[in-house]
């Protein structure tokens, strides 16, 4: 049931014609007393005309990747915190799906139950959720005439929508897991690449120097090679396609002025003075229950408990959330081009070529202040367009 002060909200909004969610029962304990539910924003022409068409393409998964050694990625937040990001600026970009990926070998549910979850704390429940592929692109390429491949749900979603996109509105996909879905669905249909443009957390360069003396599997820090290491074929395949290609480098453990692309205060994350305020901010939601036992009502609680749980040194990396902050604030981070690198093998380091033809985009200088900000606030005060409500 819910509460007086719940039912008063909920009449007065009916009344001016604004929709409401369900919000079910209001915590007993916390900050979440003051959340007030869920209502939709409408959209101005401006903003619906104008805004990038967004797929975002995931492993996003409850407590990380755990075939990882790696502490930081274990407890990964970024892709969580990307989702939350794009259904609450829906003033500024419009998500169209999300397609998944499983990278290590587990069940696809486990990445599409997550990103259920997230986007129904969102208030966005109907939200197109495509499951993709759980194998590499070097098992699954060769099988793409077949009607139910590992992963065709995710590929076939992607060929659709890039057919409604052009070279001049092309459709914007931000990748967050191993290149599969996108090499596969550019191999069947070649013909969609002048029509997307791929933002993509995958890079160790410029910034390896720093680590020289570590090989890719062992170096102290993120970068991005944990996407191209899970499916190198579908890396390589993709860093060569005629296609618009942006990278950024996730995280480094050590600072410097070689790093790139860096933050302007010289850390890649989000500090724990902002982490702090995501306690049970944003409108509430009927509570949503996580593997955890745990029910969250507020996209900030949930935010918020996965900022805490693997937390560090106090700082969390926001990996593709940063880049979801850059699509709606392309201001914040300059660009540069470079030669297309690719993986080898045999020496387990991506190659940086000092010539050639084909050229890809690199974040540069990126506002670390800016990006971290304006995603604390988008989560406080979000422009939720409901778009996909039930």
């Amino acid at each position: 049931m819910q509460t007086p002060r719940a039912r008063i909200i909920v009449a007065v909004l009916s009344s001016l014609g604004v929709p409401a969610c369900d919000v079910g029962p209001v915590p007993d304990s916390g900050q979440c007393l003051l959340a007030s539910p869920l209502t939709c924003s409408k959209l101005t022409d401006v903003q619906r005309d104008q805004r990038p068409r967004v797929l975002f393409d995931t492993d996003a998964q409850f407590h990380g990747d755990p075939t990882t050694g790696r502490p930081r990625e274990q407890g990964a937040v970024g892709d969580q915190w990307a989702l939350i990001y794009l259904l609450m600026r829906a003033d500024a970009l419009q998500l169209l799906g999300v397609t998944t990926a499983n990278a290590n070998g587990g069940s696809i549910e486990d990445q599409v139950s997550e990103v259920q979850r997230v986007a129904s704390l969102c208030g966005e429940t109907g939200i197109p959720i495509k499951r993709g592929a759980v194998g590499t692109y070097a098992e699954l390429q060769g099988h793409l005439d077949d009607s139910s491949f590992d992963g065709a749900e995710a590929v076939d979603f992607i060929i659709a929508t890039a057919h409604v996109a052009s070279p001049i509105d092309p459709l914007v996909i931000l990748m967050g897991t191993k290149a599969t879905n996108i090499a596969l669905a550019l191999t069947k249909d070649p013909s969609i690449a002048p029509n997307i443009a791929v933002y993509w957390t995958a890079t160790d360069e410029p910034g390896a120097d720093v680590q020289e003396n570590f090989l890719p599997r062992f170096r102290p820090g993120g970068s991005g090679m944990y996407n191209i290491l899970k499916d190198p074929e579908a890396a390589n395949y993709l860093l060569a396609a005629p296609i618009e290609l942006h990278l950024m480098r996730l995280w480094s453990i050590v600072p410097s002025q070689t790093t790139e692309p860096r933050y302007t205060s010289g850390t890649p994350g989000l500090g724990i003075a902002l982490g702090a305020e995501f306690a049970c901010s944003g409108p509430r939601v009927a509570p949503v229950a996580f593997p955890d036992g745990n029910d969250y009502y507020t996209a900030g609680s949930y935010a918020g408990a996965i900022y805490a749980a693997f937390s560090g040194n106090g700082w969390r990396s926001m990996d593709e959330a940063s880049v979801a902050v850059l699509l709606a604030h392309p201001e914040w981070a300059k660009s540069r081009t470079i030669i297309a690198p690719h993986y080898d093998g045999s020496t387990g380091a991506m190659v940086y070529p000092a010539s050639g033809t084909h050229q890809v985009y690199l974040y540069d200088a990126i506002s670390e202040i800016g990006i971290g900000v304006n995603f604390v606030d988008t989560v406080r005060a979000p422009f939720v367009s409901c778009e996909w409500t039930r």
